[in-house]
């Protein structure tokens, strides 16, 4: 089973900032493939999501698609 992973992602001269939950880096690229994606390495979905239960949908979504937007907190 493929891990879970945060990225966040930023777009060259645009402030706004997202945050993705995915299983790998390629399926940010191939879904938005002009933002630059910074990988998480301190991301413990376990603790996050204990710490944010709305984030299950979040998560599930995820793991059947290979990729979610999440909020920025």
């Amino acid at each position: 089973m493929k891990r879970l992973r945060r990225f966040y992602k930023r777009i060259p001269d645009n402030e706004n900032s997202r945050v993705a939950y995915a299983t790998s880096r390629a399926a940010l690229s191939k879904w938005q493939p002009d933002a630059e994606w910074i990988e998480d390495n301190k991301f413990n979905p376990g603790g996050a999501i204990l710490a944010d239960p709305s984030l299950t949908d979040v998560y599930k979504e995820a793991i059947l698609h290979g990729r979610a937007m999440g909020k920025v907190k």
